[in-house]
């Protein structure tokens, strides 16, 4: 199968229910990283895996979870062809502290090109996913009242002042530096905000993150005319749909690989020049924007 819209929320809304009923009877792990795993986050990569992997066919998955224990032909095959790039719970820490700042993300991406993606808050109830070939469409779906009500999302509105939150990763809230005049905010998941920038919640979204972590919000946002860029030795990358090494750390022997190569900025179109000057003239002299 390509992206099929309605299987792909079938999946995504059985993933947010498998999740919350774990963490009822919640088991926690620490990684090799030290962020923490659950047995939900493992249990839903496996679902996504048992309905679109198929290796006869050339479809494969990037899974936060299993990718690692993948060999590097299986990698190599991934990136190339067809693939599922899955985030089963972006946000395990404030899922883990029953905080509603998670969420299920998968995108889906061919010939290095990621075209499409699906994000599931749980919590909130609220799901965006994209479709369509020739015409790129994007529907946002909202749970109210235990029903789903479903409307094509038009181009997001944009935070009128440009003072608008601008949302951060937990590296740089801890490690880094961010000196902005705008409120901020660290929420512990890119989904949230990413998601929200699609909904006029947010004005900017700036850190360090994995290629699954934005894969589920990123073709949406780009192909809708959001604009996102990197900060590489002092030279503004403009980052695409492609996955490709110029915008991943993607070595196989890279203790950073799969993320992107610097802190990612995303933000409504027209704001580049704004976010860029805002970061360099609030930053201390010869201090550069750092999250790691």
């Amino acid at each position: 199968m390509s992206w099929d819209k309605e299987r792909i929320v079938e999946l995504l809304l059985e993933a947010g229910d498998m999740a919350r009923e774990a963490r009822k009877k919640l088991t926690l792990e620490i990684k090799s990283d030290h962020s923490l795993v659950t047995q939900a986050d493992t249990a839903i990569e496996v679902l996504f895996t048992e309905a679109l992997e198929d290796e006869a066919a050339g479809r494969y998955i990037i899974g936060e979870e299993t990718i690692s224990r993948k060999g590097e032909d299986y990698v190599q095959a991934a990136l190339a062809g067809e693939a599922w790039v899955v985030d089963p719970i972006d946000g395990t820490a404030p899922f883990a502290h029953f905080l509603p700042n998670w969420g299920v993300s998968v995108g889906y991406m061919k010939d290095g090109q990621l075209l499409h993606g699906g994000v599931y808050l749980p919590d909130y109830g609220e799901l965006i996913i994209s479709s369509g070939e020739d015409e790129f469409t994007v529907t946002e779906g909202k749970l109210e009242d235990g029903e789903w009500t479903w409307k094509e999302l038009v181009f997001p509105p944009r935070p009128s002042d440009g003072r608008g939150l601008i949302a951060i990763t937990q590296a740089l809230a801890k490690r880094g530096q961010c000196l902005l005049p705008n409120p901020v905010m660290a929420l512990g998941a890119a989904v949230v905000p990413l998601l929200g920038l699609l909904q006029g919640r947010f004005l900017a979204y700036l850190g360090s993150v994995k290629l699954w972590d934005a894969a589920g919000a990123l073709p949406i946002l780009l192909r809708l005319g959001f604009e996102a860029s990197l900060e590489i030795d002092g030279e503004i990358v403009p980052v695409t749909t492609s996955v490709d090494s110029g915008i991943y750390e993607l070595a196989e022997d890279s203790d950073r690989r799969w993320y992107f190569r610097s802190s990612l900025l995303i933000h409504h179109p027209g704001d580049a020049a704004m976010m860029r000057e805002s970061i360099v003239e609030n930053r201390p002299a010869g201090e550069s924007l750092r999250d790691d």
